[in-house]
């Protein structure tokens, strides 16, 4: 466990020195704010165009979850297209670049304890970044108004789209830190990793234009499914299963890539 962290004080230490990890933090933020100005707005003249039509049905209708907290969770998963291959792209890359990898590799830690370092290290900045968002609901909770008594915000739905969202950025750090133990060039590695995560935004294309046992495996497969749910406040164990699985699969192939360069 020393040597876990160890790894993982190193790598935060490099997130934190350099640009990397402020001008991701800087650079989500602003566009999640971006999205909740945007949603707000709209909000506020759908509120109003129903009030001026007189249309009290639809009015009730519009809830802040809906109409603000789903659209800026779905544009968050987006923008992991492009922070994962930016943050993991380094993780084993550069130490190839850099010929430190040799270093590790004769260094008294296991192949397992390097990645889990690398892993955590990458899980904390998608931690951290998953969590900036919640600022904005707390901010409707505190001046928000609601047609009736208690917070305008629904908590179990942001809290359980956030837990999905979490997820799914840590299945995309464990196939970026899989690509990056693959190569030795940075940008080699964080475009195969974009393709990798953009073929994840296809596949519910695909399975849409298909038919039968191919149309149901190809939507489990593909981690949009299980985060949608998320997103609309359902969590289900199977989703929790799906995430949990994908991840220890790409932590465990990377863990045989890396252990792979000790017998060359």
């Amino acid at each position: 466990m020393r040597n876990v962290i160890t790894i993982l004080k190193k790598d935060l230490s490099i997130y934190f020195t350099t640009v990397i990890g402020y001008a991701g933090f800087g650079a989500y933020a602003f566009l999640m704010g971006l999205v909740f100005i945007t949603t707000v707005n709209k909000f506020q003249q759908a509120t109003q165009y129903y009030l001026s039509q007189q249309q009290p049905e639809l009015l009730e209708q519009l809830n802040f979850n809906d109409a603000i907290i789903v659209p800026m969770l779905s544009t968050g998963l987006w923008m992991f297209l492009f922070f994962v291959p930016f943050l993991t792209m380094r993780l084993f890359a550069e130490e190839k670049a850099a010929r430190t990898f040799e270093l590790l590799m004769t260094a008294p830690l296991t192949s397992l304890q390097m990645v889990l370092g690398k892993f955590l290290a990458a899980a904390t900045m998608i931690a951290v970044m998953t969590t900036i968002p919640l600022i904005f609901p707390l901010i409707l909770h505190l001046y928000g108004t609601s047609s009736g008594p208690g917070s305008p915000v629904e908590w179990a739905p942001v809290l359980s789209g956030t837990l999905t969202v979490l997820l799914l950025g840590l299945t995309f750090t464990a196939i970026g830190l899989l690509v990056s133990s693959l190569t030795e060039s940075q940008i080699v590695a964080a475009l195969l990793t974009f393709a990798a995560l953009l073929l994840a935004f296809v596949l519910p294309l695909i399975a849409s234009r298909l038919e039968g046992d191919w149309r149901v495996v190809i939507e489990y497969l593909t981690p949009m499914t299980h985060v949608g749910r998320g997103i609309q406040g359902r969590v289900l164990f199977s989703d929790l299963f799906y995430f949990s699985s994908m991840i220890f699969v790409f932590l465990f192939l990377t863990t045989r890539a890396v252990e792979s360069h000790r017998w060359r």
